[in-house]
């Protein structure tokens, strides 16, 4: 069957179908190449930022350096399991210093945490907000490398006034 054979609204109905299947087509080729833009647009926007960040760690390469080799000179190596000791009193020190209760003291076994020995202490710490930040302003210093692990605080249900704490301090010492 030859085109100029059909009758005049046959071929109209065949140009509205073969205009539809044109545009229907268009649009499958459009939305393709649209969802594909969208995500090269991300790639790009990803990998621009990947890049920016390394051409950083490049760039502070020479800090980072200085860093580690400061940190194998100053962080110190476990002597012995007594640590934990030494650690619990200048805990005890640091709280009646800043006019805190320190009770409930435990000492946990030393153990090696993302290429440090910890050496943790659990206690509880019981005194007003003031105090206790001051207590936290002492341990952290770079030298002490004094870690707090895990902290619960909580109004004292006797005191408003008053905080109860319950932490896990423990300090890093070089790996073995």
């Amino acid at each position: 069957m030859k085109l100029n054979q059909l009758s005049k609204s046959e071929a109209r109905l065949v140009g509205i179908v073969a205009v539809m299947a044109v545009v229907l087509l268009n649009l499958v080729v459009f939305k393709y190449f649209s969802t594909t833009r969208a995500q090269l647009v991300l790639d790009a926007s990803q990998k621009s930022t990947t890049l920016e960040g390394l051409r950083q760690l490049q760039k502070d390469f020479g800090f980072w350096e200085e860093r580690a080799q400061w940190l194998q000179k100053a962080q110190p190596k476990l002597a012995s399991d007594a640590e934990g000791g030494t650690l619990l009193n200048f805990l005890k020190e640091s709280a009646a210093k800043n006019g805190l209760t320190l009770s409930k003291q435990q000492l946990v076994s030393s153990r090696n945490e993302a290429g440090v020995v910890a050496v943790p202490v659990q206690f509880e710490l019981k005194g007003n907000w003031k105090s206790l930040c001051a207590f936290l302003t002492d341990l952290q210093a770079p030298e002490r490398f004094i870690v707090v692990q895990q902290a619960r605080l909580r109004v004292d249900a006797a005191d408003a006034t008053q905080m109860q704490c319950d932490f896990t301090v423990a300090k890093w010492f070089a790996p073995r």
